[in-house]
């Protein structure tokens, strides 16, 4: 839970820094880019269920160890719900990223086998199969729900990191941060409004309907492979 809460730290310091991120934008014109390798792998274990700025975490640190001990509930009562619908949000993201991609006129597989030690784009890429022209290398820091503070709504939340590779020579032909609902505007990266039907209340609200509870993350994943998918259009 320390690591989780550190990562979306992490997310709102970057929205904090006086300077933007700079993306590298693709130039289809300028690459002759049909087939694509999908790196596997792109999600972390758990969905998240992070309520930002709590009342127990105002309390020092008992009041963070109790705080802590509320999220990583919440947080385990979220997943197991997801996994008694049967949700893989592993799956659904690869389903969508290939035939949004198709959509543009790549042909894309994924490749599996290459385990990320962390959740961040990979530093080297293996050999491709023969024909493959680059790489798309999709890394999600978080997904699940978020809410801003204590009394306030969960809604979808997904931070997503993108990267399109050379297979030639491994130079970057795209790059771009994507973030579904941030809680804060981060200068620079690709910025995506909640879907405003999935919005939950409270806790008991969130688990109240497991099969609407997976749908809001559905459409949070869909929308950003949509937006990977359209920076390479």
């Amino acid at each position: 839970m320390f690591k989780k809460i550190l990562g979306i730290a992490s997310l709102l310091a970057l929205g904090a820094c006086a300077s933007p991120y700079v993306a590298t934008p693709y130039d289809r014109a300028a690459h002759n880019v049909q087939s694509i390798t999908m790196i596997d792998d792109a999600l972390p274990e758990k969905a998240i269920a992070y309520e930002v700025a709590s009342v127990g975490s105002n309390f020092g640190l008992i009041g963070a160890l109790v705080d802590a001990g509320i999220q990583a509930s919440r947080q385990d009562a979220v997943n197991d719900a997801l996994v008694g619908v049967k949700f893989d949000a592993e799956d659904k993201l690869e389903d969508r990223l290939v035939s949004a991609l198709a959509v543009h006129g790549y042909k894309v597989a994924p490749l599996s086998g290459q385990p990320r030690a962390k959740r961040d784009l990979l530093e080297t890429y293996p050999d491709a199969a023969e024909g493959v022209d680059a790489y798309l290398d999709v890394s999600i820091t978080h997904y699940g729900y978020m809410s801003s503070g204590a009394g306030q709504p969960f809604r979808p939340s997904v931070g997503a990191e993108v990267r399109l590779v050379k297979v030639s020579d491994r130079s970057t032909l795209m790059e771009n941060i994507i973030v579904y609902n941030p809680l804060a505007p981060i200068e620079g990266v690709v910025t995506l409004p909640p879907n405003p039907q999935y919005v939950f209340t409270n806790r008991a609200d969130l688990l109240e309907n497991p099969d609407r509870l997976a749908a809001g993350i559905e459409d949070a994943l869909n929308q950003v492979a949509d937006t990977a998918a359209r920076l390479l259009q």
